[in-house]
């Protein structure tokens, strides 16, 4: 019995070890896969198929966040979008600040990105032109080998959509960037 309890509490340690040793550079590459999001509208909930693609790479001011979606709704003519961001220390460990964002949101100070445990967060808030708060988290988190992405939106503190997904680090054959990032 005591062999397994040390057992037990070895693996605990190097899986504890392993978990605080995740740095922004493993986040590194270019990540792909699909998810499911579901968007509020009105009464209903609307669900659609995303392809979803995440760079993240090293930048001489700190690291660049790239990712695009691919919306998949049936009827519909499939919709892609694209972002970019890049990320500067703020000081304090696994803190970043965006100092550049392809839409200008950066420019707004609101975005700031953190690492805790094996979780790489970004948080990007902006005053849209209705005057609605919109408040964006994107959590990506590295998991059995791969990157588990949890999306959530907000609207004046309402909910408005979810996305859950999972991605893959691209084959070693294809490319590591993308031309849009």
């Amino acid at each position: 019995m005591r062999f397994i309890a040390a057992v037990l509490v070895a693996i605990l340690a190097t899986v504890s070890a392993q978990a605080a040793e995740v740095g922004v550079k493993d986040f590194y590459g270019r990540w792909l896969g699909e998810g499911i999001a579901e968007t509020e509208i009105g009464e209903d909930t609307e669900r659609e198929l995303r392809g979803l693609e995440v760079i993240v790479r090293d930048h001489p001011s700190g690291f660049q966040l790239c990712w695009s979606t691919i919306r998949v709704t049936p009827g519909r003519p499939d919709r892609q979008s694209f972002a970019m961001m890049l990320f500067a220390p703020t000081g304090e460990p696994g803190s970043w600040k965006a100092i550049f964002s392809a839409d200008g949101s950066a420019s707004q100070g609101s975005a700031r990105a953190e690492l805790k445990d094996q979780t790489l967060r970004v948080f990007n808030r902006a005053v849209r032109e209705d005057g609605k708060i919109e408040l964006q988290i994107y959590e990506r988190s590295l998991t059995r080998g791969g990157m588990d992405l949890h999306f959530t939106r907000f609207d004046d503190d309402h909910l408005v959509r979810v996305v859950q997904g999972r991605l893959e680090p691209a084959a070693q054959n294809s490319s590591n960037s993308a031309s849009w990032c």
